[in-house]
């Protein structure tokens, strides 16, 4: 049954950038064009801020923030800067060229949170882990979760948390 229901996603995921390697791994890519609409948007800011510059602060500052933006933007998209590796022993994120691991049987209940406008997948980690402190705090008091994926990789955030949900099921049953 779960092989069924994970063919069934991967298959939706696969329309949205998704490669499959075999049906116990994955690698998902994020929405190119959501990147580049978030690059476009942050380049025209630059601008607005570049024509603002005539001696006024906010003008440096939008110009400054948002060519910072520009460039994490332009970088998030390289080949092999941001994906998310699901697989038996558990999931790999990279976000801009740096890896996090987790095991499957460090994370607790896996779901969909808001951030403004923003629907993210979150997780809480499982009673025994103890690492990351600091951010489980900070993320706990923004989202009331313990951590959060940066991207949805070209799914839906209901879809990739049960498909996330799905790989640490088959995990757990062993």
């Amino acid at each position: 049954m779960w092989l069924s229901r994970l063919k069934r996603l991967s298959l939706r995921a696969d329309r949205r950038s998704v490669s499959v390697l075999t049906t116990s791994e994955q690698i998902l890519r994020p929405s190119p064009w959501k990147q580049g609409l978030a690059l476009l948007v942050s380049l025209v800011f630059v601008t607005i801020g570049v024509l603002l510059m005539d001696g006024s602060w906010e003008g440096w500052l939008a110009t400054g923030f948002f060519g910072l933006c520009s460039v994490t933007f332009v970088v998030t998209m390289l080949p092999g800067a941001s994906y998310l590796r699901l697989h038996q022993d558990g999931f790999e994120m990279r976000a801009l060229f740096r890896t996090t691991h987790f095991k499957w049987s460090d994370i607790g209940d896996i779901g969909v949170t808001s951030v403004n406008l923003n629907k993210m997948v979150a997780f809480n980690f499982a009673a025994h882990y103890r690492g990351h402190n600091r951010g489980r705090a900070v993320a706990r008091g923004l989202t009331g979760w313990e951590g959060a994926l940066p991207n949805t990789y070209g799914m839906s955030a209901r879809d990739l948390a049960a498909l996330m949900t799905t790989y640490r099921d088959r995990a757990m049953r062993g």
